[in-house]
Order: structure tokens, then C-alpha cells, then sequence
């Protein structure tokens, strides 16, 4: 009886070890086979990606799915071809890169998508999961693997545009007939144009813009001057003379250098700033047109420091970045685009924005300035597999 006992132990030892055996068996050769597939699909969404985040840019996104088919299906992953649904397995939208993440975007309009999201599947649920050898013997058949790739793609730019020294900042996204400085000393207020006749309306940058973008300016240069009897001044403006839009302060004080009534002087929704007399200056928008809605806090450049930031903006939760965040509607320097160390400033466009105006800072009455500033953006497009 004792032998049979032992007998029987025995056995059940020798099917717990062919239990463990087959265990890491299928560890080792259904595992190895899982990873290559993920491997190979990874592959297949890469190219496909990247494929289309080029298209996109040049044909558009019904254009750039059917790219992204083609090059997935160029693949192999567990000898098949990679066959992508072209509605659920690629998504075009927004990489926001201060956040590192993807926001869909169900728009055809490519200036406001800058991503493409591909994804590629062995499931079960399209009968396609990869087949498992050893681990079928204890109940798993087969296993799902997927793979995902998303490319930014940031567009070939040749921006070559004049900012004239009229531009009111003031007008940005206003419709034509609008005012801003209509209450200054001389009682010649400025007005906001058409395309065609823009009177002292502030041109938008032609490029790109969306919340999280990074902006940067390879030149800007040209002269401006807001009084025909003064001389005239390099981007940066004059930095002995910095202040805030006045309306119906007495120009000859010094009560508009007064920061704490920096808001008093807002106009159609924007904000007013403090900044050297003569300066190139931005304003990111939205869609929407500035007098709608709620005016935020101005800034203040009235100080060197102020002015010889690396960065200026945020992220989309807010932080600063460096020196000061930016808002839609915040009047900001711009200058040269250049640090004191001769570095290009990089310039964070806020959540929601979509344009960037660019002007001239003047006290009051842009439309007696003489000038205008040259604003040149020149860069090949790149693709960037971000994940």
C-alpha cells in the first residue's frame, strides 16, 4: 500500500512539472512570438504615420487615410499584410508638446491639425489574433497585440510679410469700420480696414497657429516711428520711452506710466501692455472677436529683464513657462525676436488661440506712424515620431 501511495504522489508531481514545463515553454516561444508581432505592427503603424502626416499636409486628411492604408498594408505582421479601418485606426489632430498629448480633432481644415494617430490590431474581435502553440494547451488559443504610432508634423513655412508701423493692436479681429484710440489728444481715431484697405487693422501672421504651439521668428527688421517729427526705431522700440495707451491722458505727463492703471485703457476686449514706444508687439486669437467676451489682465515690459525672456507663455494648466505666462488677447513684446544673447525667443501661443496679429506699440493715434517691420519664418517641414 505504502509503494502504491507513492506511486500516485508521484504522478501528480510529474503533471504539476509538465504543467510548469509547458508554462515556460509557451513563455518562451509564444511570448517571443506575441513581441514580434508587436514588433512588425509597430512597424507598419510607423510608416503609415508617417506617410500620411506628409500627405496631410499636402492633400489633406481624406487623402493622407488612404496613404495611411497603403503603407500599412505594405506590411507584414504574422505574414499578413496590415490591413487598417480606415474610419477607427487613424485620427488626425492636435500633439500638444508642452503636455505630450494627442486630442483628436474632427476637422478637414489641416491648419489646425498637426498629428496623425495610427493604430494597427491582431485581435480576436477581426479574427486575427495571434495563434499560440503551447499556451493552447492550458486554455489560452490565441492572444491580442496592438501597436500604435503618432507623428507630429510640423509644415514647411515661407513667411516673408511687412507689419506696417500703423497697425493698432487694438483693431486685432475687429470687423472693418471698428475704432480703438478714439478718445486721444488729437481726436483722430484709428479704424479698422478691409483686406484689400486695412487702414490701421493689424495683419495676421500668415502660418499656423494653436494652442501649445511654439513660435519662433527667424528675422525681424525695419524701422518705425508714431511721430512724423521723431526719429525712427529698430523693432525693440525705444526703451527710454515705455508706456501705455493714454486715450484722454495729457501726453505731456507721467500719469501713463502709471502700471496700476494699466487696464484702464483696454479696448475692444485686449488687453493694454507696457512697452517701449515703437516696438513690434503680438496678440494671439481665437476664432471669436475680442469685444465678446471678458478682457484680461495686462501685461508689463517696462524693464529690460521683463523683455530678455528665453520663453514667454504657458502650458495649458497655466504654468509659467519663463517670465510671464500669455492669454488670448494679452497684448505681448515681440521686438526682434531676440534675447540680449542674440538667442531666438520662443513665444508659447495660449489654449484656444488659432492667430497671431502683429503690430506697432504706440501711446495713442497709430494712423500718423511712418514704417513697418519685415517678419521673415522660413523652415522645411519635419516629421517627428513623438510616440
Amino acid at each position: 500500500m505504502t509503494r502504491n501511495r507513492r506511486n500516485g504522489i508521484g504522478l501528480i508531481y510529474g503533471i504539476v512539472i509538465l504543467l510548469a514545463l509547458t508554462a515556460i515553454a509557451s513563455l518562451a516561444v509564444d511570448f517571443g512570438r506575441v513581441q514580434v508581432v508587436k514588433t512588425q505592427l509597430r512597424a507598419a503603424a510607423d510608416a503609415a504615420a508617417l506617410a500620411a502626416a506628409h500627405d496631410m499636409t499636402v492633400n489633406g486628411t481624406s487623402s493622407a487615410r488612404n496613404t495611411a492604408v497603403f503603407y500599412a498594408k505594405a506590411n507584414n505582421a504574422d505574414g499578413t499584410p496590415v490591413i487598417l479601418d480606415r474610419t477607427n485606426d487613424i485620427e488626425f489632430g492636435w500633439w500638444d508638446t508642452a503636455t505630450r498629448k494627442f486630442t483628436v480633432r474632427n476637422t478637414s481644415d489641416t491648419t489646425q491639425l498637426n498629428a496623425v494617430h495610427v493604430l494597427t490590431h491582431r485581435i480576436a474581435a477581426r479574427k486575427t489574433a495571434v495563434p499560440l502553440t503551447f499556451a493552447s494547451i492550458i486554455g489560452q488559443a490565441n492572444c491580442d497585440v496592438n501597436a500604435e504610432s503618432i507623428v507630429m508634423v510640423t509644415a514647411a513655412l515661407d513667411v516673408n510679410q511687412n507689419v506696417p508701423a500703423t497697425a493698432n493692436p487694438f483693431l486685432a479681429g475687429m470687423p472693418a469700420g471698428s475704432e480703438a484710440s478714439n478718445i486721444n489728444p488729437h481726436h483722430n481715431p484709428d479704424y479698422a480696414g478691409t483686406a484689400s484697405t486695412p487702414k490701421e487693422s493689424p495683419l495676421a501672421v500668415a502660418m499656423p497657429v494653436s494652442g501649445g504651439q511654439t513660435l519662433n521668428f527667424d528675422s525681424i527688421d525695419g524701422t518705425a516711428r508714431h511721430d512724423p517729427n521723431d526719429p525712427y526705431y529698430n523693432p525693440d522700440g525705444n526703451p527710454n520711452d515705455y508706456g501705455h495707451n493714454i486715450l484722454n491722458t495729457d501726453p505731456s505727463s507721467a500719469s501713463y506710466r502709471n502700471t496700476s492703471t494699466l487696464n484702464a485703457y483696454s479696448q475692444n476686449g485686449i488687453a493694454d501692455v507696457t512697452a517701449p514706444i515703437n516696438a513690434l508687439v503680438g496678440v494671439f486669437l481665437d476664432d471669436s472677436q475680442p469685444n465678446l467676451s471678458s478682457t484680461p489682465q495686462g501685461l508689463d515690459f517696462s524693464t529690460d529683464a521683463s523683455r530678455d525672456f528665453d520663453t514667454i507663455g504657458g502650458t495649458e494648466s497655466g504654468g509659467t513657462v519663463q517670465n510671464q505666462s500669455l492669454k488670448l488677447k494679452q497684448i505681448f513684446f515681440i521686438g526682434d525676436g531676440m534675447n540680449s544673447k542674440g538667442v531666438k525667443q520662443s513665444f508659447i501661443a495660449p489654449k484656444g488661440a488659432t492667430r497671431l496679429f502683429l503690430a506697432t506699440w504706440d501711446f495713442y493715434e497709430w494712423n500718423n506712424n511712418a514704417g513697418f517691420r519685415n517678419i521673415k519664418v522660413t523652415r522645411p517641414e519635419k516629421l517627428v515620431l513623438v510616440r
